[in-house]
């Protein structure tokens, strides 16, 4: 009779018992063990539920009444039949393959770059495309309060805030209309900011800053573009991609919506929605036939000034106490928008592309 050494503990002690198992049919095996006599129990196989080999840990049969067999090496004697076996048996095989070691580490650190580069964004928009609107307005407005109370009440003349208003119903807003909110920003700088309430936060110091109405509705148009891909709440959303995937694992969502807010004012744009807004603010104002032009000189000005403003800060955390660097660190999360060389670039480009595109028409 075929039979293998094995560990065998019967279910009702968890003292374990140096055991014999033998085959008596294809169906059932018999156990034989000494417990104050030797003792004998018959087992069907339909009952047993093998876990395979894992690391050093040997095969283990688990009995619905629990018992347990523990195999004292990795072998799986082939006259047990048992399902999934075979299977179990090629996994621990190829455990034990340094090649498949080194395929299985590669393939996690791909995996995990993907979720990371792919994955969370594109959760993020499809979330942000899903949420209704009055949870937008929600975080909106508890964004918006933050914003509140770290600006002030704006300085600028109502006849110059209705005239602002008025060219960009006309010319920008595109049956879209958002609420526009003037706020002195301090050391917020010349700064506007796109909320997910559908509202557009301009600050005194972007408007002095411009040097005509051109510019400053070129501004709108950009921000017009993240309000319209929503891209505050998808840049939020991302910024929270592990979160998402904590609550996804656990249920537990009441923390995610009270942090979305700070997360749509502290998360830098990516560059990909940079340039899906500025492209969208050069078709809009290219309809509009203000000149493209006017949004380059001013992402090159809006860019000097950052700098100027970044030494201001370097220099003013230099002069005061820790306390004060820490509250710092609350404006640097509502840095400006990075006015770089490349969106300039791209902005002479779609001038350079649409201005020879006119001249090779025929007139009519």
């Amino acid at each position: 009779m075929k039979s293998v050494s094995v560990i065998f503990y019967d279910g009702v002690l968890s003292k374990p018992h140096q055991a014999e198992l033998m085959a008596l049919d294809q169906y059932s095996v018999l156990v034989k063990y000494h417990d104050h006599g030797m003792k004998n129990q018959k087992l069907q196989t339909a009952q047993m539920i093998l876990i395979g080999a894992l690391g050093k840990k040997y095969p283990v049969i688990e009995l619905d009444h629990d018992a347990r067999i523990e195999f004292l090496n990795n072998e799986i004697p082939e006259w047990l039949e048992l399902g999934h076996k075979n299977f179990q048996q090629k996994i621990w095989k190829l455990e034990k393959t340094p090649s498949l070691i080194i395929f299985s580490m590669v393939f996690v650190i791909a995996l995990g770059f993907a979720v990371l580069k792919w994955g969370i964004p594109m959760a993020a928009k499809i979330v942000a495309d899903e949420l209704p609107e009055n949870t937008l307005q929600k975080l909106g407005n508890q964004a918006q309060e933050y914003v509140m109370d770290w600006t002030k009440p704006t300085q600028l003349a109502k006849g110059q805030q209705a005239q602002i208003q008025s060219e960009y119903l006309s010319k920008i807003a595109q049956g879209h209309p958002a609420k526009i909110i003037f706020r002195n920003g301090e050391r917020l700088g010349a700064n506007a900011l796109a909320l997910p309430n559908n509202t557009i936060v301009v600050t005194d110091e972007l408007v002095e800053l411009a040097h005509s109405d051109q510019e400053i509705l070129a501004v709108l148009a950009h921000e017009q573009g993240h309000l319209i891909q929503r891209h505050s709440l998808q840049q939020a959303l991302s910024s929270l991609g592990f979160s998402i995937l904590y609550i996804a694992m656990t249920g537990d969502s009441s923390d995610l919506l009270s942090s979305i807010p700070v997360a749509v004012l502290g998360a830098n744009y990516s560059r990909k929605f940079e340039q899906e807004a500025d492209l969208y603010a050069l078709n809009l104002m290219y309809k509009q036939n203000i000149e493209v032009a006017h949004f380059a000189n001013f992402l090159q000005r809006l860019n000097e000034a950052s700098i100027n403003t970044e030494k201001d800060q370097q220099q003013h955390e230099k002069q005061t106490d820790r306390k004060n660097s820490i509250n710092l660190d609350i404006w640097e999360v509502l840095s400006s928008h990075p006015a770089t060389a490349e969106r300039i670039q791209m902005v002479r480009d779609f001038e350079l592309k649409h201005s020879q595109s006119n001249i090779q028409q025929p007139s009519k």
